[in-house]
């Protein structure tokens, strides 16, 4: 691999040495946005070498006009990797082997041959059974393939820039009444999904949040707990020391019902790896299974609609839990501002987004209050 460096419009580019796999030659230009100005040559050769050594330790050359478009969606993602979190390269490698693929796998299109119509076709298909927000996650993978293949000189523009979505509508999450949520917390008690349930109802943990929590969190001294460690599943499962943003990383007071349970959880599990001895497989997770195994993060969305409907409970999503917790502050008589920071919510703005018509319905009484100071003529 050779290359070569070039002043053009007072930027250095990098000229590199190709060949495709019939041995021809090409060259391809890339923008080091280094001004070339001096004492900046020395860096811009630094940047040549650096270029060439990942081009060759990734054997990359430059892709003929025939490779297919669902063949490029890999190349894509492993050139797009070191720079991506681990979860996320997980969740884009899901939905490539899972839907883009599969899709355009069928139609056998080359990068060359995909237009405006056929991604197009690809979200009418879609929208049948994905959201309007997913297949806009969809969109950004698509649009960074095929910009990166305008980059690689496969192609002269990106088709997928003149996509436009339809507005989404704000979501409304559902949430249970107080009856309902104290239905649920019952028939809970006991069963696997009982710790789940109570720190997604009297906390509004995410799932992830659950899933992550440990013993070592708990602060049973001072009634404290600390919401610092994850557990996530895409195509396999991601423990990791950090939430979602840092707002999320917070830490919250134990009330007296919880603490006494936490007390007695501990206690059993205690019992479990007496009875079991050495057959006990002992973690620091406090959502376990009686031979001490972590409960997986993703157990509690595959069992809690079938729970529901064993108890007669209205069909919510776990996350739906979430948003019964910040329903009740509010009836509470809460600010947004405390809701923002139980939930971990890195913006109040986030709140009153997702909350904004729960807290429209507390302040009903408002309104009817001004009756008793302001006559109003009908």
């Amino acid at each position: 691999m050779t290359g070569s460096l070039r002043s053009n419009r007072d930027n250095f580019y990098a000229i590199l040495n190709l060949k495709d796999e019939f041995g021809n030659r090409k060259q391809k230009s890339i923008n080091l946005h280094i001004k070339d100005v001096p004492g900046n040559k020395r860096k811009a050769e630094k940047a040549l070498r650096d270029i060439l050594t990942e081009y060759e330790k990734k054997h990359i050359t430059v892709y003929h006009k025939d490779v297919l478009f669902h063949e490029y969606l890999n190349v894509w993602l492993d050139d797009a990797k070191d720079n991506l979190a681990f979860n996320t390269v997980e969740m884009y490698s899901c939905t490539i082997d899972v839907h883009i693929a599969p899709y355009f796998k069928q139609l056998n299109l080359t990068l060359m041959e995909v237009e405006y119509c056929h991604i197009k076709g690809y979200y009418a298909a879609k929208s049948k059974t994905l959201s309007v927000s997913t297949l806009k996650k969809h969109h950004a993978i698509i649009k960074q393939v095929l910009r990166k293949a305008v980059q690689d000189g496969i192609i002269e523009t990106n088709p997928a820039n003149e996509i436009r979505f339809p507005k989404i509508e704000r979501f409304r999450g559902s949430f249970l009444t107080v009856e309902e949520g104290n239905h649920l917390l019952e028939a809970a008690k006991g069963t696997p999904l009982e710790t789940a349930i109570i720190f997604a109802m009297m906390y509004g943990l995410r799932r992830s949040e659950i899933a992550g929590l440990k013993w070592s969190a708990i602060d049973l001294a001072n009634d404290l707990f600390t919401v610092q460690h994850t557990v996530t599943k895409f195509k396999t499962e991601i423990a990791k020391d950090s939430t979602k943003n840092k707002s999320s990383h917070r830490v919250l007071p134990l009330n007296r019902d919880v603490k006494a349970y936490l007390l007695k959880l501990r206690a059993r599990q205690a019992q479990d790896k007496l009875i079991l001895g050495p057959g006990y497989q002992d973690t620091d997770y406090i959502c376990r299974w009686p031979d001490g195994r972590a409960m997986k993060c993703d157990y509690v969305s595959r069992t809690f609609k079938r729970f529901l409907i064993k108890n007669d409970l209205p069909l919510i999503r776990f996350h739906d839990l979430r948003h019964s917790c910040a329903s009740y502050m509010i009836k509470m008589g809460r600010s947004m501002k405390e809701v923002a920071d139980w939930l971990g919510h890195s913006d109040i703005s986030t709140s009153m987004n997702i909350y904004a018509h729960i807290d429209l319905d507390s302040k009903k009484d408002v309104a009817e209050c001004f009756n008793s100071l302001l006559n109003v003529e009908v």
